[in-house]
């Protein structure tokens, strides 16, 4: 950020721009944003290019970065939600004594509780102050919209005020707006896959070792031949090892217990996919890292063997990534997010336990786009409090993609398709006990010609 955005923020915020201020938000940040330019269409007409992904630099964080961090991100999302006609009459919580007439608030959801009637209670806390808010039982609109509501979220609230208590009439998400996929001539298809899980003795090596054959146009009917040499790309949505100390008791759970030869053991089945299919891979909660998101790239130290590939590229959690991109076509733009915190709001959402939980990572997805971003409850997932979020969804992606709660799931909201990748691991003891439905060997496709997408299964 430079100085003069800065001292911008910090004056809209009610700060006093000091130096040691605008020094804090004009240091490098720990984890750094990392743009790189369009990557050259290769001879095959393939390309390439990281759009977004983020590298790591530690350093101490302070109770001033938790404040810079909350309060950038709630300008960003008011920002989108006073562009919407919608919101016309805002207002701030600190303006809203003495008047009458029907209002909207741009607020985080600090505390909410269902109360014996049915009727819930909010606090809803802006940059002005705070205030005690109630959604009627009464109206059945508001009470369905409660089943979705979650901590820490910025949200437009319209209603009226008195005596300082704000009554809620309806809820406005920050949302994406409706777009359409676009299409290319090239007959081309893009494969999602991931959570592997190698060392894992719950790991399935021929289902894996037929996926691969597969790619190499050794497997299948001809059609399923086709449709493997027309594959460029394919994407491994994490968890690409079972790792080691992840869980209590796993080495029970181990065949392979060195976390070194558990990347070599992935790196023999990488090896074996044709050089003309572009291998994208992010990690997961199970590798040999930090779990704390935004995840950097794989660790080379451990890593080593699948970064002597030549068609890996590695980037990190989350990322996006723009594939095929021509003169005669923008590519489309992937967003790539293993889904740690999509245990949080399976658990803690109501609306997502009633959709089908685990089971509809589809509807997690429509959560998440909602609220343009991958962990709107702070504490849903481990992050860094950095002065720009990372985990804002800021430009709408063509198509996310996530694994993590191992099933097989193709969706769609407002013209953005939703993959979450299944896995190549058995049902665990862990998944039993938290009500996983997992669906091991099955891969989605995307064909960007016609931007439709089918599944495949090898078991």
């Amino acid at each position: 950020m430079e100085p003069q955005q800065a001292v911008k923020l910090l004056l809209e915020q009610g700060e006093l721009p000091t130096q040691d201020r605008i020094k804090r938000l004009t240091a490098p940040e720990p984890l750094v944003q990392v743009e790189k330019a369009k990557s050259k269409v290769n001879s095959d007409g393939t390309s390439l290019e990281i759009v977004q992904h983020f590298e790591y630099t530690p350093r101490k964080f302070t109770v001033p970065d938790f404040t810079t961090y909350f309060r950038n991100r709630y300008t960003y999302l008011k920002n989108l939600l006073l562009n919407r006609p919608e919101t016309e009459n805002a207002t701030s919580i600190s303006k809203l004594a003495g008047l009458h007439e029907k209002v909207t608030i741009v607020a985080t959801i600090i505390d909410m509780k269902m109360l014996p009637t049915g009727t819930m209670k909010l606090i809803l806390e802006d940059l002005s102050g705070s205030i005690t808010a109630f959604m009627s039982a009464k109206n059945p609109e508001l009470v369905q919209t409660m089943q979705h509501l979650t901590f820490d979220e910025v949200l437009a609230f319209k209603g009226s005020s008195s005596k300082n208590v704000f009554f809620v009439d309806d809820i406005i998400w920050p949302d994406i707006p409706q777009k359409t996929m676009p299409t290319c001539a090239d007959d081309v298809y893009v494969a999602f896959t991931g959570d592997i899980h190698s060392g894992s003795n719950m790991f399935m090596p021929a289902e894996f070792g037929k996926f691969i054959s597969w790619l190499r146009g050794e497997y299948g009917s001809p059609a399923q031949r086709e449709l493997a040499q027309k594959t460029k790309y394919v994407f491994f949505l994490g968890d690409t090892v079972d790792g080691v100390g992840i869980y209590p008791e796993q080495q029970k759970e181990l065949q392979v217990s060195d976390i070194y030869k558990q990347y070599e053991l992935v790196a023999k089945y990488l090896e074996q996919i044709p050089s003309d299919k572009h291998l994208i891979l992010i990690p997961g909660n199970h590798d040999a890292m930090r779990l704390c998101e935004p995840q950097p790239v794989l660790y080379r130290d451990y890593a080593e063997p699948i970064y002597k590939l030549p068609n890996v590229t590695c980037v990190s959690n989350p990322a996006v990534v723009k594939v095929h991109a021509k003169d005669d076509f923008p590519g489309i733009n992937i967003l790539l997010y293993h889904g740690y915190s999509f245990d949080y709001f399976v658990d803690s959402v109501e609306a997502l336990r009633l959709a089908g939980g685990y089971d509809v990572p589809d509807k997690i997805w429509e959560f998440l786009l909602k609220r343009r971003h991958l962990a709107p409850t702070y504490g849903s997932t481990l992050a860094l409090p950095l002065a720009d979020d990372p985990l804002l969804i800021r430009q709408v992606p063509d198509v996310v993609a996530s694994g993590h709660i191992h099933k097989a799931k193709i969706g769609a909201y407002k013209g953005v398709t939703s993959i979450s990748g299944s896995c190549w691991q058995s049902k665990t003891v862990f998944q039993e006990r938290v009500g996983h439905h997992p669906d091991p060997a099955f891969v989605p496709l995307l064909s960007l010609k016609t931007g439709k997408t089918n599944m495949l299964q090898f078991k």
